[in-house]
């Protein structure tokens, strides 16, 4: 009777646990794909405000070099020839490039962050606290790019988690990832950790 409520009560723990790891792996996809979207997004802008500027900046040259009319009013010439520098001011506001950039090697340690967890390098508990590093340096390095970036270089900036890691492992940090990678292996094969065989 005794060991049937222990058995339960360990099943229950081992369903709470591999919910939280559940939603790890989950949040962290999430924000792999969202830095996906957001460096396609950036990427993009970036050379379309570069392609745009040579553009306008050529037709409105060929335009005044032509010598010929080619609009009934030259207010039309006048804003294409102020194209490129409506550009460079976007640019230099938002700064498309540096996001991309920033974004690349987000998404790089997201990924590093990942294959650390799934191949039992660190356990949970270490794989969150890790995301949780990664987002909080990264968020405040992006809000130093671009529009006002001038005033915010007065925080100061984030340090590298190299330089102090959060989720330095020892030893027996390392034999506790072993055993969560075991135990999540027994549990997929539809053991528990009771050992009943029961999920």
């Amino acid at each position: 009777m005794l060991s049937k409520k222990i058995s339960q009560v360990i099943n229950i723990v081992s369903m709470d646990t591999n919910k939280a790891t559940q939603a790890l792996e989950s949040e962290i996809e999430k924000e792999l794909k969202k830095r996906v979207k957001d460096i396609t997004r950036d990427s993009s802008l970036a050379h379309i405000i570069l392609w745009v500027s040579i553009i306008a900046s050529f037709a409105s040259a060929i335009m005044v070099a032509s010598g010929q009319k080619i609009f009934v009013n030259n207010i039309w010439l006048s804003i294409i020839a102020g194209i490129p520098g409506l550009v460079v001011l976007l640019d230099k506001t938002f700064d498309f490039a540096r996001r991309s950039s920033s974004g690349i090697m987000y998404k790089i340690e997201l990924q590093e962050l990942k294959n650390d967890y799934e191949f039992g390098k660190i356990n949970a508990y270490r794989a969150a606290q890790r995301l949780q590093e990664i987002i909080r340096r990264h968020e405040s390095s992006f809000l130093r790019i671009g529009f006002m970036a001038g005033e915010r270089q007065n925080i100061a900036p984030e340090q590298y988690y190299a330089d102090a890691p959060a989720y330095k492992e020892n030893k027996t940090e390392q034999q506790e990832a072993a055993n969560h990678t075991a135990q999540k292996s027994l549990s997929t094969n539809g053991i528990s950790s009771n050992g009943n065989g029961v999920k």
